[in-house]
């Protein structure tokens, strides 16, 4: 069965992106892969600074990042929009576990998504992923997921459910392409090594 790395970008309780990765996941278990939502509010790390790299090695948070991505064969990033960019927190987690061993991204198919309060999805930072997963050489999933305007695309329930019709329509147009290129890219001996 394929795995799949859900990763949030944002450690925000009420963070948008965090609720569409808990709704992504639960979807791509109802695909049959096995998901496993990382919280990076678990693997706390200083900003990369490559004196205290050089002292002190990596940071145990890093190597344990490293080692529950290295689990999976493929990573879904879900991203919040500050401005124009990712949120430092997952820039800097994303550097650190390249300085533990850049190659863990090498064997997963990457995928990005995001939401936001405007109409434009996080366009930006959608591209600003894609640049620089692109520089890292890495296998991108197109087309990525935007979900405009989150505050019409989910409901004032408790349950805050995906409810606007083109938002579940592209999620789960998303999800189905996602987890049929996935399941590709692990036929075809590239996923993880486990």
């Amino acid at each position: 069965m394929p795995r799949l790395a859900v990763l949030p970008g944002s450690i925000r309780s009420g963070s948008m992106n965090r609720l569409l990765a808990a709704q992504l996941a639960d979807r791509f278990e109802g695909m049959g892969l096995e998901t496993d939502m990382i919280d990076l509010a678990e693997f706390p790390m200083a900003i990369y600074h490559g004196d205290d790299e050089a002292v002190d090695g990596a940071p145990t948070a890093a190597v344990e990042l490293h080692d529950r991505l290295a689990l999976a064969d493929g990573l879904v990033v879900v991203t919040p929009e500050y401005n124009g960019g990712p949120p430092a927190i997952l820039k800097n987690s994303l550097d650190w576990v390249t300085r533990v061993d850049r190659a863990v991204f090498k064997r997963l198919l990457v995928g990005v998504a995001c939401t936001s309060p405007g109409p434009r999805g996080g366009q930006a930072v959608l591209a600003a992923m894609h640049a620089m997963f692109t520089h890292m050489r890495l296998e991108i999933h197109e087309p990525a997921l935007s979900v405009p305007s989150y505050r019409e695309a989910f409901d004032d329930a408790d349950t805050r459910r995906l409810v606007r019709p083109d938002a579940v329509e592209s999620t789960d147009a998303f999800v189905g392409s996602y987890t049929a290129a996935l399941a590709s890219w692990v036929d075809s001996g590239r996923g993880a090594l486990v």
